[in-house]
């Protein structure tokens, strides 16, 4: 992604001693920030003892402890806040104090971010927001935050052996189906919900909230959370409650539900290519929904499996989407898998003979009469198709050629063109390429030759009444004609 700036406001939440008050609150905020989002911000805040200690953690070993949440606010804008400990508490209960700073930005600049709050955070962390500032001024300014290239940059993170498939398949699920889930694992909460989230299409991901690093709490609920806690603890919070909990550590693997984006998603997942599964699903789709998704999913999918996919699918797979057009980012997609399935294509179709080529032939014919799309998508495979042909005879190449061709447009003709024909014209340069090959064989074949099965001259003759019904006016047929003539009249 390119660098650029993100305009944010900012809050900071910790417990500081001030002549204004103490204990956990909103000690300073720009003044862009309204009532009702610095409301949302200190009931979604963590306070004293909520950030998450890692299982890996030893002493001699200790672990950069970090908190994290993401959630749309009131107003409709999005917060990104950032947790860590600041020091010792200070009002005496013991522990670490914690700290959040808390940034808020414009929904409408979240596509600058590529959908992705991790981007944000990385970018926080770059700008030294991680720092505590425990005596900022009351009145925060408003932040041009450096979005640069290495914020871009997904995390690599091995989802295999921290969420199994079925987990990990069961989570996603639960998000995209707008449901509340809770998932308990020992460490890297931030990579695997980075990992997590890019399962879900871009333009969804605003309304998918999540922490990582802090307990559970029913006041600050989000649709993810990722924590190391006491299961029996959290479970007893949920109780009653339409929230699910994930346990990869209990056993008992569950399979994972099955659906074409789920599959697609999965196999990003198991070659730990996050970074492809993020640049794929973190554009502007304009249909997100279970039938959309499963379309772009299959397409994907697609791209994918060109390679492996047999002559004959593959063909009819992108006649498909020639025939039904997809829309916006969708129709970027297809045209991705067009330009795979075509380099493909025109490797296998090179030294393919024409009796293996006549199979195919006729669907590279509807292609190419589709569209002007499916013309361009055609067009290599039809000189290799053509070639083929040629080794075969003159004549058949010509043939198959005259099997793309439509009634040339002329002025003769009620003074317009014929519909469509400059659209479904077979290209000057295979035309005049085929027909002055027929012509160059029969200008130097016999009388003889001429009637040799199967190209005899009542086929040749055949060849030059068909062409001519749609190419009344090409000079290479009329060499044909005189040439026919002249070993046929006495």
């Amino acid at each position: 992604m390119s660098e650029t700036t993100l305009a944010c406001d900012q809050a900071i939440f910790t417990s500081i001693r001030t002549p204004t008050g103490d204990g956990y609150r909103i000690v300073a905020a720009s003044k862009g920030l309204r009532p009702e989002e610095k409301q949302s911000i200190t009931r979604s805040s963590p306070s004293h003892d909520a950030l998450c200690r890692s299982a890996v953690e030893t002493p001699d070993k200790p672990t950069n402890i970090l908190g994290t949440a993401f959630y749309p606010l009131p107003s409709g804008r999005l917060c990104v806040a950032l947790s860590c400990n600041a020091g010792a508490e200070h009002t005496g209960r013991g522990g670490q104090r914690v700290y959040t700073h808390n940034l808020v930005f414009d929904k409408s600049d979240f596509p600058t971010c590529c959908y992705n709050p991790f981007v944000v955070l990385r970018a926080m962390v770059e700008a030294g927001l991680l720092a505590p500032q425990l005596k900022p001024p009351s009145l925060l300014p408003e932040l041009q935050l450096p979005i640069t290239e290495s914020a871009g940059r997904t995390a690599a993170v091995p989802l295999t052996s921290t969420l199994g498939p079925g987990w990990r398949g069961c989570v996603l699920d639960a998000l995209l189906a707008e449901r509340t889930v809770i998932v308990n694992i020992d460490d890297d909460w931030l990579g695997v919900a980075e990992a997590l989230l890019m399962g879900v299409p871009g333009p969804m991901r605003a309304e998918v909230s999540f922490s990582t690093g802090l307990r559970f709490s029913v006041g600050r609920c989000h649709r993810l959370s990722l924590s190391r806690d006491d299961p029996n603890a959290t479970k007893s919070r949920i109780t009653g409650r339409a929230v699910e909990y994930v346990d990869p550590t209990a056993g008992n693997e569950p399979e994972a539900p099955s659906s074409a984006w789920l599959s697609f998603v999965e196999g990003h997942w198991s070659s730990d290519d996050l970074a492809g599964l993020s640049r794929r699903t973190s554009r502007p789709f304009a249909d997100v929904s279970p039938i959309g998704r499963d379309r772009l999913g299959c397409l994907y999918k697609e791209i994918d499996t060109a390679h492996q996919t047999d002559t004959a699918k593959l063909l009819s797979v992108v006649a498909g989407h020639f025939d039904e057009p997809e829309l916006d980012v969708e129709a970027d997609v297809a045209a991705e898998l067009a330009v795979n399935a075509q380099c493909v294509l025109v490797g296998r179709f090179i030294g393919m003979s024409w009796q293996e080529a006549t199979q195919h032939w006729q669907t590279i014919c509807t292609i190419w009469q589709q569209s002007e799309e499916g013309r361009l998508f055609a067009q290599p495979l039809v000189e290799q198709v053509l070639r083929a042909a040629t080794n075969e005879h003159r004549i058949v190449a010509a043939e198959a050629a005259l099997t793309l061709a439509t009634p040339q447009a002329h002025p003769g003709r009620e003074g317009r063109a014929a519909p469509q024909a400059a659209m479904h014209t077979v290209y000057p340069d295979v035309v005049e390429r085929i027909l002055t090959r027929v012509a160059d064989w029969a200008d130097s074949a016999t009388s003889e030759e001429l009637e040799e099965p199967p190209h005899n001259a009542s086929r040749l003759d055949d060849l030059v009444s068909r062409w001519s019904a749609v190419r009344p006016e090409c000079p290479v047929l009329e060499r044909i004609r005189k040439r026919c003539r002249a070993l046929t009249v006495p």
